[in-house]
């Protein structure tokens, strides 16, 4: 009868493990051509006000050792690097140069880190999110208005395959502004040069919809301030732009500097400033579970 019983407990471990390895190679499988669901996309239950996200940076490195998560792919050797962070040692900062082929990367004057390998930070249809960071503007100079007014991408929540971006935050004149699926748009901060070279921290919450029960609200906060202010929400609206959920699409969020340029008439890079180098430092990325 011990026999039997210890034969059985041996065979009950072996399948246990053996469906622990199931559970982890279905989550390796995420990165590859599997179609992402919801189900499969986030295999572990997540509390109300549970932090699915943390990049503090604190460890010096532009990854901030976090497995998924990626500093830049642009190949400047200072598109990314390490600076002092809000109230610590680290953020990133990214660096682009317009008309430099080192800070050129996925067709476009950019230096982006984003999240799109890091499965638990992955948002889908269903999911309630909130998502913090903070961004200090490094010397930026303001618009010259006797040019177009293009903008500067600072932050973005955005889906892969190409269709509209969910929600992006960018400098635009001396605004900072949402734009939101093919044509929304709307006003964050009015006038963001009195918090240039100071950091502003930001607070989105958004329930990822694909019908019109979705919703976004996007908040700052200021050097010297204890709360949040709410700027700018999208009620009542479809806040998962994606088309593609089949063929494996997920959403993911990137920050950094993306540059909006044009060319003039003899194909030279124009911008809404003149202003050829933009330097934006990030720390305290987070992604909380909502409801808290």
């Amino acid at each position: 009868m011990i026999v039997v019983l210890s034969t059985a407990i041996v065979v009950l471990l072996f399948t246990v493990a053996c469906s622990k390895k199931d559970v982890l190679d279905n989550q390796d499988d995420l990165t590859k051509a599997r179609p992402e669901t919801l189900s499969n996309a986030q295999p572990m239950l997540l509390a109300n006000g549970d932090t699915i996200l943390n990049v503090t940076y604190e460890n010096g490195q532009l990854n901030s050792g976090i497995t998924g998560v990626r500093g830049t792919v642009a190949p400047g050797a200072d598109a990314a690097y390490m600076v002092p962070g809000k109230n610590s040692n680290y953020a990133i900062a990214h660096k682009v140069t317009l008309g430099n082929p080192d800070y050129y990367s996925a067709e476009a004057y950019r230096s982006e880190a984003d999240a799109l390998e890091n499965q638990p930070s992955l948002f889908f249809p269903g999911m309630e999110r909130r998502y913090e960071f903070s961004v200090y503007l490094k010397d930026w100079e303001q618009w010259n208005s006797a040019n177009p007014p293009y903008g500067d991408n600072i932050f973005q929540l955005k889906v892969s395959g190409g269709d509209p971006v969910p929600v992006r935050l960018l400098t635009k004149r001396n605004a900072i502004a949402a734009r939101y699926d093919a044509t929304g748009n709307g006003t964050v901060i009015a006038d963001f040069r009195p918090q240039i070279n100071k950091w502003i921290d930001f607070r989105i919450d958004v329930k990822w919809t694909l019908d019109n029960t979705g919703y976004f609200k996007i908040y700052t906060r200021y050097e010297g301030e204890q709360n949040y202010t709410l700027r700018l929400q999208n009620l009542n609206a479809r806040t998962f732009t994606g088309n593609q959920l089949a063929n494996g699409q997920k959403g993911y969020i990137k920050w950094g500097v993306y540059r909006e340029a044009g060319k003039d008439a003899n194909g030279n890079v124009i911008t809404s400033d003149n202003v050829l180098t933009r330097i934006a430092y990030h720390d305290n990325i987070r992604i909380i579970n909502l409801p808290l």
